[in-house]
């Protein structure tokens, strides 16, 4: 199994990592992570750091991610907090799609807190449709069929209307906090803002969620429905 994570910014994955990490484990699968944004705005509590040393931070972070899990990352590399739809993006995230050949993919719900994570919602959604499009021409050949897309959930208080649960143990919760705390920035940027542990909280959401189904932990995701081209069938473990 192949799955792509397109996330808009480099921490985001923490929503389906517990979930990658049973794929991995029971299916082999390979993972290719892919940003939309470049992440330079996620150190603001510091403005004394430049833009560019924030990207590379970021970069250098979610690289460490993707290693964990034997995965890729690529960043398409548009600013932090200013993703706009554009010619250019969509024919971006179309060769990294084409390039991944994923057979799911992982990404925000359309509609969200961040409007970078609700426009890169929308632009997987059109470019995964168009990945089987050989008139739109980009490095990589067109992929034989669309792939699979589950909404992530973005947290509590959003309307997120989740179906289908990843359900996982401590161990597994454990593996999570470890791999989210590798964004040691975004660690920072949590106890700065909000005295929180960015992992601790995480690890809390999915407790909360997991208690929905008497379960230690959970994750829940929502399948994409915008287009019957779309596969619907669950390729989650």
């Amino acid at each position: 199994m192949r799955i792509a994570c397109v996330f808009a910014h480099q921490d985001d994955e923490k929503a389906c990592l517990a979930t990658l990490l049973r794929l991995r484990a029971e299916r082999g699968a390979e993972i290719a992570f892919i940003a939309t944004t470049n992440g330079d705005k996620g150190m603001s509590w510091d403005p004394s750091i430049p833009l560019a040393e924030a990207a590379v931070v970021r970069e250098r972070e979610m690289s460490a991610v993707a290693a964990a899990l034997g995965g890729s990352y690529v960043c398409l590399g548009e600013p932090d907090q200013f993703l706009f739809d554009a010619p250019r993006v969509r024919l971006a995230l179309i060769e990294a799609l084409r390039a991944a050949a994923p057979d799911l993919i992982f990404t925000h719900n359309p509609a969200e807190y961040s409007v970078d994570h609700d426009a890169t919602a929308r632009l997987t959604t059109h470019a995964a449709l168009m990945t089987t499009i050989a008139s739109v021409e980009t490095n990589s050949p067109a992929l034989a069929r669309v792939p699979a897309i589950f909404h992530c959930d973005p947290g509590p208080g959003h309307g997120f209307d989740g179906t289908h649960f990843v359900t996982f143990d401590e161990a597994v919760a454990d593996k999570k906090a470890r791999i989210v705390r590798l964004h040691d920035s975004q660690m920072a940027v949590m106890r700065e803002l909000r005295g929180v542990d960015y992992a601790d909280l995480q690890r809390d959401a999915d407790r909360q969620t997991g208690a929905r189904l008497v379960q230690p932990y959970a994750e829940v995701f929502r399948p994409c429905l915008m287009e019957r081209r779309i596969p619907t069938a669950s390729l989650l473990p």
